[in-house]
C-alpha cells in the first residue's frame, strides 16, 4: 500500500515537473518570438543635417537685418524626427520664440509650432524613439523646453500627448523642481563635466529668463550658482579640467583651452563673450548674474585644498528614497546612469516596459532580459551579478574629489572611486600643467584603433584604479584581472598616459620614471616597470604588467628650486611594491605615504578619511542636505537657502 502511494506521488511530481518544463519551454519560444519583432529606431540621420538654429539667434541678437527663416528647416526637421539630442535644439528655438516670435512669418511660425505640438517631451509619453531622456543633462533639458514650449501655448492640446500646453507645464516643473532638490541635496552626478555643465547651463538660463515661475526662476539661479562654483574652485587660469563623472579625451587632456565654451574666459578672464552657440543665452541674458565671489574664488592663485562629495552611491538610493519605479526615483536612478547593476536592472526593466522603450538605441539591448520567466522569478539581478555585464561600469556613483592648487598647477583625484570595476566616462585622476595642457594615466578598456563611443582607449577604463591623494602627491595601483570578463570588449595587459612630450619645455623617461617641465610647472610619473613610448608616438607612455602602479608627484620652481633639483629628489624616493599583496609605499619630502588596494590609505602613520562632507574648502562649509551653503573669499560672499529661496550676494 505504502509502496503504491509513493509510486502515486512520483508520478505526481514527475508529471508537475514535465508541466512546468513545457511551459518553460513554450513561454521562452513565445518571448523568442516576440523580441525578434522588436525594432530599434536610428537614433541619428543618415545624411547629415544642416543646424543653424544657433546662428539665427545669434544673427537676431545681432541686429542682422534680413533672416532667411528656411534656415531653421534642418533643425524642425531634425527635431520632428526626434532624432537624439533634439533638446540640444530646442534650447535657441525657445529662445527665438520668447525674444523673436513676433518676427517670424506667420506661415513659418505654425510650421515651428506644428513640430512642437507633435513632440514626445518625455518618457511617459506616446510614441518611440531613440532620443536620450536620462541623463543627468538631458532631464533638465527637456524639463526646461516642455516647460517653457507649455508656457507659450497653454490652451493649446498637443497632438502627440493630448495633454494642453498648461497640463505640459505642471508635468514639467515637477520634474524641474525634483532635478533642482537633487543638485541642492546631493550635488552633480555627472560632477566637473565640462561637456555636460554646459548643457545643465543652457536649459536653466532659459528657465530664468522665461519661466516667469518665482519658485523655479529662483532655485534655477541657486543650482547655477553651485555650477560655477564648481566651476571656479576646480578650474586653474580659465582652464576647466578636473575628475569627472563624464569626460572625453579633450576633457582630460585640456584640448582647446577646456574653457567651458568660452565661460571662464567671460566671466574671469578677458572678459571675451562666447559665440553662437547653446550657450550664447548667457551673454543674452539680463536676469542672471554671477555672484562675484565665484570670479574671485576661479582667481584665487594661492595653495589651496578642494574636497568635495559629489552624488550618490548605489547603495545609498534607498535609505535616500530614490529606489523605486516613480518618476522622481527612475530620475536619479538613470540619471546615475545605473542600468545593468544588479540593484537596479529590475527597475529598469519595468521602467522600459513601462514606457515602450526596447526600440530606443541606447537600451535596446535590454530585450535580451526580457523574458517572462525571468521576470516571474525575479531573476534578473542573479543574471546581472553572475555576468558582471561591462555596461555596470556606465553608473556614476559618488565622487569624494580632491583637488590640490597652487599658482602653477593643480592635482586632482576621484579618491578610492570603486577600485577595480569598470568604468565608461570616468576620469579618476589627472594633473594641470598650470592652463596650458593635462596629463593622466588610465588602463584602456580597448585598443587603439577600435572605434567606440566610450569606454575607448581615451575614455573610460578598462579597469579603474585605486587612486589617493595627498597634496602633491597621488598613489594609484592597477589590479587587471588574468581573465576577461564573460562580456567584456577587451582586457589589455598595460596601463597608458598621456604625456605630451611636444608641448614640455623639457621631457622625457628615463627607465621607471617620467619627468617634465613647462614653464615653472614640474611633474613626474614613477611606475613599477620601465616606460616606453607607443610606437610612433611622443605623447603615448606605456606601463606593461597587470598589477601596477603609478605614482605622480607634482612640483614647481617655488617649491623645489630647480627642475634638476627636483627630478635629483624624485629620485632618491623610496618606493617599494608588493605585486602580490598589491601594497604600495613611498617616501617624498619626509612624507611616507602608504596604499593596499581595496584598503585603507595612510600618510604619516594615520589613516586618511576620503569620504567627504558636501564642501570642505577655504571658501565653503557645509555637509549634503544642509539647509543653507555660504561661500566666501577676498571679501565677498554669497548665501543660498534653496528652500526658502534666498540668494544673497555682495
Amino acid at each position: 500500500m505504502r509502496n503504491r502511494m509513493r509510486s502515486k506521488k512520483r508520478f505526481k511530481v514527475k508529471y508537475i515537473l514535465i508541466i512546468l518544463f513545457l511551459f518553460a519551454g513554450i513561454s521562452v519560444v513565445v518571448d523568442l518570438v516576440r523580441i525578434s519583432n522588436y525594432e530599434i529606431i536610428p537614433m541619428r540621420p543618415v545624411e547629415k543635417i544642416d543646424l543653424q538654429q544657433d546662428q539665427v539667434y545669434y544673427d537676431l541678437v545681432n541686429g542682422v537685418d534680413s533672416i532667411d527663416w528656411n534656415r531653421l528647416d534642418g533643425t524642425l526637421e531634425y527635431i520632428s524626427n526626434e532624432y537624439d539630442c533634439s533638446d540640444f535644439r530646442l534650447v535657441n528655438l525657445v529662445r527665438i520664440l520668447y525674444e523673436y516670435g513676433d518676427q517670424i512669418p506667420k506661415e513659418y511660425k505654425t510650421k515651428i509650432e506644428d513640430v512642437l505640438f507633435g513632440f514626445r517631451y518625455w518618457w511617459d509619453e506616446p510614441g518611440e524613439n531613440s532620443m536620450c531622456y536620462w541623463s543627468e543633462n538631458h532631464q533638465v533639458l527637456f524639463a526646461s523646453a516642455e516647460y517653457l514650449i507649455g508656457k507659450k501655448y497653454p490652451h493649446v492640446v498637443f497632438k502627440n500627448s493630448g495633454l494642453t500646453g498648461k497640463q505640459h507645464m505642471e508635468k514639467a516643473r515637477k520634474c524641474a523642481l525634483d532635478w533642482l532638490e537633487m543638485r541642492w541635496k546631493y550635488g552633480f552626478t555627472e560632477f566637473y563635466s565640462g561637456v555636460y555643465y554646459k548643457e545643465d547651463i543652457a536649459a536653466l538660463i532659459n528657465l530664468i529668463d522665461f519661466a516667469g515661475d518665482k519658485e523655479l526662476a529662483q532655485k534655477s539661479k541657486i543650482i547655477m550658482d553651485l555650477l560655477f562654483y564648481d566651476v571656479a574652485a576646480q578650474n586653474i587660469n580659465t582652464m576647466f579640467v578636473s575628475a569627472s563623472g563624464r569626460a572625453y579625451k579633450g576633457n582630460r587632456t585640456g584640448e582647446g583651452g577646456s574653457t567651458l565654451g568660452g565661460l571662464t574666459s567671460y566671466y574671469w578672464g578677458d572678459g571675451k563673450e562666447c559665440g553662437a552657440g547653446m550657450l550664447y543665452g548667457m551673454m543674452t541674458t539680463l536676469k542672471y548674474k554671477l555672484p562675484p565671489v565665484l570670479a574671485e574664488i576661479a582667481k584665487d592663485s594661492s595653495n589651496v585644498i578642494i574636497q568635495q562629495s559629489n552624488g550618490l552611491d548605489i547603495s545609498e538610493l534607498k535609505t535616500e528614497g530614490y529606489y523605486g519605479t516613480d518618476n522622481r526615483s527612475m530620475m536619479m536612478q538613470w540619471g546615475m546612469e545605473c542600468f545593468t547593476n544588479p540593484e537596479i536592472v529590475r527597475n529598469t526593466l519595468a521602467h522600459i516596459r513601462n514606457c515602450n522603450m526596447f526600440s530606443n538605441a541606447f537600451i535596446g539591448d535590454f530585450k535580451m532580459l526580457d523574458f517572462s520567466l525571468l521576470k516571474w522569478l525575479r531573476l534578473e539581478p542573479v543574471v546581472t551579478r553572475v555576468i558582471n555585464p561591462q555596461p555596470n561600469g556606465v553608473a556614476i556613483q559618488k565622487g569624494n574629489t580632491y583637488t590640490y592648487k597652487t599658482k602653477d598647477y593643480s592635482l586632482y583625484t576621484a579618491q578610492a572611486y570603486h577600485p577595480g570595476t569598470y568604468g565608461d566616462q570616468q576620469h579618476i585622476f589627472g594633473m594641470n600643467i598650470n592652463n596650458h595642457f593635462s596629463i593622466f594615466h588610465n588602463h584602456p578598456a580597448l585598443e587603439k584603433d577600435r572605434n567606440f563611443q566610450s569606454p575607448n582607449y581615451w575614455v573610460g577604463y578598462g579597469h579603474i584604479p585605486h587612486s589617493v591623494q595627498d597634496k602633491n602627491v597621488n598613489l594609484s595601483i592597477y589590479n587587471i584581472p588574468e581573465k576577461k570578463g564573460l562580456m567584456e570588449m577587451d582586457l589589455l595587459d598595460y596601463t597608458r598616459a598621456y604625456f605630451p612630450t611636444g608641448e614640455f619645455d623639457t621631457a622625457y623617461i628615463d627607465q621607471t620614471f617620467v619627468f617634465g617641465k613647462k614653464g615653472e610647472t614640474y611633474c613626474a610619473f614613477i611606475g613599477a616597470n620601465v616606460f616606453n613610448f607607443r610606437d610612433n608616438t611622443k605623447n603615448d607612455i606605456i606601463q606593461k604588467g597587470k598589477q601596477t602602479f603609478w605614482i605622480t608627484e607634482a612640483g614647481s620652481k617655488t617649491e623645489d628650486g630647480s627642475f634638476g633639483e627636483f627630478v635629483e629628489r624624485i629620485k632618491k624616493n623610496t618606493v617599494d611594491f608588493n605585486p602580490v599583496t598589491l601594497e604600495l609605499n613611498y617616501r617624498s619630502n619626509n612624507t611616507r605615504y602608504h596604499l593596499k588596494f581595496g584598503a585603507d590609505f595612510i600618510v604619516n602613520g594615520k589613516i586618511i578619511d576620503t569620504a567627504y562632507s558636501r564642501y570642505n574648502s577655504p571658501y565653503a562649509q557645509a555637509r549634503k542636505k544642509d539647509k543653507t551653503i555660504t561661500f566666501n573669499h577676498g571679501g565677498k560672499s554669497l548665501f543660498l537657502d534653496f528652500y526658502k529661496q534666498i540668494r544673497e550676494f555682495e
